[in-house]
């Protein structure tokens, strides 16, 4: 089954997978993977195409373990809750409403939650896709995590992250220091994800005062978008390759205070490269 694709909304990005074996990580997205576009129809998957799917070791022939990986899936998506808040309410939603395991039959049995079904459905924009089979062969589930993250940036190759949002996303235990991160977290993120994504490179960022890691940035080069037929490529004139694929946020969505400027304060430049932006996000890219 080569060239599966999962597709989902960036926001399922900040969503720590806390707790989750490699072998579970591989079981949710192969899930994700045939729910995509399904709106809140109920799938059933046969144990065989789940395990193709997610690359579940081939030695494992006995049932009640596969069963139990199942179940302990669904188990830790339960803690996996959005929480939408208002003035007035607090909500909060699983992904999969429906989950029945058919020992006898062998197949799973599986729904999006109508709350969530936009998570994987009718997506143009905002959203993160990779191939995965690229990801059940990582071995490391910060490997795993940070590919998906990492996927999100493929078209400008650079990603910079808050060093406590770091330790959040990718579930690193509070007890390690940074020398535990650089060995059991950054290495086999250097390792296992360098032959994915060309040329990555991480770079520690310290506060301005003190040698404390304030940030981890990521580079590495971009992938080449693939235009619709409607809009013509936008050349990269007088730009060398080097800062092509290090293409970071625009300056004036940087400046939060654009929206607020006075007529006295307009930037012509600054309009000019908002419109052009705003112009591209409108685009459906053919992924």
């Amino acid at each position: 089954m080569s060239g599966e694709t999962v597709i989902y909304k960036n926001e399922m990005n900040l969503v720590p997978l806390r707790r989750f074996t490699a072998t579970e990580i591989n079981l949710f997205f192969a899930m994700c993977n045939k729910l995509k576009e399904q709106d809140t129809n109920t799938l059933h998957l046969s144990f065989d195409e789940l395990k193709e799917l997610s690359n579940y070791s081939p030695e494992t022939r006995n049932i009640s373990r596969f069963v139990d990986d199942l179940q302990r899936v669904y188990d830790k998506m339960l803690d996996i809750r959005y929480t939408i808040r208002t003035e007035t309410k607090i909500k909060k939603f699983v992904l999969f409403y429906k989950y029945e395991i058919d020992i006898s039959e062998k197949y799973l049995e599986i729904a999006t939650s109508p709350d969530l079904k936009y998570i994987l459905n009718s997506i143009t924009n905002n959203f993160t896709k990779f191939e995965l089979k690229e990801m059940t062969h990582l071995k490391s589930t910060y490997s795993k995590n940070m590919f998906r993250l990492l996927k999100q940036y493929k078209h400008t190759g650079y990603m910079k992250i808050k060093i406590e949002d770091f330790r959040e996303r990718l579930d690193i235990p509070e007890s390690y220091r940074m020398s535990n991160i650089n060995q059991f977290v950054l290495t086999p993120i250097i390792k296992e994800l360098s032959p994915i994504f060309n040329n990555l490179n991480i770079n520690k960022i310290k506060a301005k005062k003190g040698r404390k890691i304030e940030w981890l940035e990521f580079t590495f080069d971009s992938e080449k978008r693939i235009h619709s037929k409607r809009q013509p490529q936008m050349a990269d004139i007088g730009k060398s390759r080097q800062y092509i694929s290090r293409e970071k946020t625009p300056k004036w969505l940087k400046e939060r205070t654009y929206e607020k400027q006075t007529q006295n304060e307009y930037d012509p430049q600054l309009e000019k490269e908002r419109e052009a932006f705003l112009k591209q996000l409108e685009v459906d890219w053919e992924e």
